[in-house]
């Protein structure tokens, strides 16, 4: 199987996906703490346990198979910003058409 290395920003949006799910994780153990619900301190702990899997795995994919590769960091850089774009269009789309769905509702009440 061939291993694929990653370059310095793929690297960085990736370990900033894990933060947000691991802040998450803790949201989900606090919370399941002080309402006293093992289920959600549970899942909190499994969740953060396996992000943290990832963020060992891609610390050692970094480590191992590191690029260094100005093209193609400035091409992952484009392609995150793009996606951002897109999902930010999408969404405004479904807010949009939410807020029209709600305010005929309203309308014809």
């Amino acid at each position: 199987m061939e291993k694929k290395g990653l370059t310095k920003k793929q690297f960085w949006i990736q370990m900033a996906m894990v933060i947000f799910w691991e802040l998450y994780a803790a949201y989900w153990i606090i919370e399941g703490i002080v309402t006293k619900s093992p289920l959600k301190w549970i899942a909190g702990a499994v969740f953060s346990l396996l992000y943290l899997g990832f963020a060992i795995y891609l610390i050692y994919q970094r480590k191992r198979y590191p690029i260094e590769d100005a093209q193609l960091d400035k091409q992952v850089g484009e392609n995150f910003h793009t996606g951002m774009k897109g999902m930010g269009i999408v969404l405004g789309f479904i807010t949009v058409a939410f807020l029209i769905a709600f305010g005929l509702a309203a309308l014809l009440k």
